[in-house]
């Protein structure tokens, strides 16, 4: 993944972590438990592509953050199929993870029975323009992956409109 991509992906996660685990209350600036993500992948983190650029991004930022005793992440992968997923979203949720990240555009209905659930954790939703809030559903934050962009970074100015 270029150095390029992974500050995109970086910029992306703080700006859905930010907004969703703004503090009613200040807080103190140091936390002694690290900041929990886990993330469902419909394919492998190995594919070359959609899940792998995914993975990379969350190792690159744990690298960034300090280690697993800063952002500790966790993955289930290959998990096309949407009853599986869900139930990977609904466990990771349960155990208290402060980020759960539903990485396929196929997992909108399971993130729509779900956060409810659990107000407290922070759902992303990728990839997609969905807004929950219109209905109703406050901790769900979607995202778009802009994969033309990487042409416009390579030189190739007509990949983006």
């Amino acid at each position: 993944m270029s150095k390029f991509m992974k500050l995109i992906a970086l910029a992306a996660l703080f700006a859905l972590v930010l907004g969703a685990c703004a503090p009613a209350q200040p807080q103190p600036a140091e936390s002694s438990k690290p900041f929990r993500v886990a993330v469902i992948m419909p394919s492998s983190i190995s594919d070359l592509a959609f899940s792998q650029s995914m993975y990379d991004a969350l190792v690159g930022i744990q690298a960034e953050m300090g280690g697993p005793e800063k952002f500790e992440f966790v993955y289930s992968e290959n998990m096309f199929q949407v009853d599986n997923a869900a139930a990977a979203i609904r466990d990771y949720a349960a155990q208290g993870y402060d980020l759960v990240i539903a990485h396929g555009s196929q997992y909108g209905t399971s993130l729509q029975e779900i956060a409810p659930d659990f107000p407290n954790t922070a759902f992303a939703h990728g990839t997609t323009n969905r807004t929950f809030v219109e209905e109703g559903i406050k901790n769900v934050y979607a995202y778009e992956a802009a994969s033309n962009e990487g042409g416009y970074v390579n030189g190739d100015r007509k990949s983006v409109v």
